[in-house]
């Protein structure tokens, strides 16, 4: 585990921080990495997907060492880096709402607007489809990971993944565990997150579940313009707001879908606790090698 530098250490190490000194502020992220990913977790309450984004977000501002500028030693440092990670958390939710209030309707080519979200085809589904054929692409550009990071990935999402020899022998050296007490470690995640895979079904009925509804509303809505109810009625507008409400239901359920939230993902401290790696560094390994596989896959289809 890495010490925290003492009072007058951190000043000083903050005051490089803020001369753009390298090692400084490489040594900085290693003392505090935890606690910029834990931050909008115990204050904010968000969850570790979105810590993991704003981890990111947050380095790509503190490492040219600018904002350590604005230490002037006056009050403690703690209150200080609180109030800086504060400021950053609202511009990056800020950013992200930004983000979703792009509109979510397109025009075809009949020139007609219609909802991406109900007529557009289910990317996933659309992989599902070709299950075998991304499969194998998806253990292709898994492969090339590199060792600890993909031991990381694997870990990540045990109850989909097998691990290969290579990367047992990593976490069997890593970890000081002879086999037998890794696979009953294995077996307790799987274990764990069997409960996890339940919710993301129930989660993926839940969606199904909703477009029936809007199709039943849909229906009712005809049905009442046939009985000679006015299209600006109470009882027409009324059926109006509950398709929308049963749009942006959808809506982000979706959006937690496409981000992976229905995966039995393995708690990043569980992971932390066999690899001896903080949870901050899992967070952005599992960011970094989502996004290279992605890419290797996209470059192919």
């Amino acid at each position: 585990m890495i010490m925290k530098p003492e009072k007058e250490e951190l000043q000083e190490l903050v005051k490089a921080c803020a001369g753009g000194d390298p090692e400084s502020l490489k040594r900085f992220f290693e003392c505090f990495s935890e606690d910029i990913y834990s931050f909008p977790m115990k204050v904010f309450h968000l969850s570790e997907d979105d810590a993991g984004e704003f981890f990111i977000y947050a380095f790509e501002r503190l490492k040219s060492g600018k904002r350590f500028q604005t230490y002037i030693g006056k009050s403690a440092f703690k209150t200080w880096f609180y109030s800086v990670l504060r400021n950053m958390l609202i511009d990056w939710k800020r950013t992200k709402k930004e983000i979703k209030t792009n509109p979510n309707y397109k025009v075809n080519s009949d020139g007609v607007e219609y909802s991406t979200i109900e007529n557009e085809p289910d990317k996933m589904a659309g992989m599902k489809e070709e299950a075998g054929y991304y499969s194998e692409k998806f253990r292709e550009a898994l492969s090339e990971i590199k060792l600890e990071n993909r031991v990381i990935f694997k870990l990540s999402f045990i109850y989909y993944l097998n691990l290969e020899k290579d990367e047992i022998e990593y976490i069997l050296e890593k970890t000081g565990l002879n086999s037998g007490e890794l696979t009953k470690e294995i077996l307790r995640m799987r274990e764990l997150l069997s409960d996890r895979e339940q919710e993301n079904m129930e989660m993926e009925d839940k969606i199904t579940s909703i477009y029936n509804n809007i199709l039943e509303l849909k229906e009712a809505k005809i049905k009442e313009k046939t009985e000679g109810f006015q299209e600006n009625s109470p009882l027409q507008n009324r059926t109006d707001q509950l398709i929308a409400k049963k749009y942006e239901q959808i809506r982000k359920l979706v959006v937690k879908k496409n981000k992976g939230h229905f995966l039995a993902r393995t708690p990043y401290k569980l992971i932390s606790g066999l690899l001896g790696i903080s949870e901050g560094g899992i967070s952005v390994t599992l960011i970094r090698v989502t996004e290279k596989i992605q890419k290797k896959i996209q470059s192919i289809i």
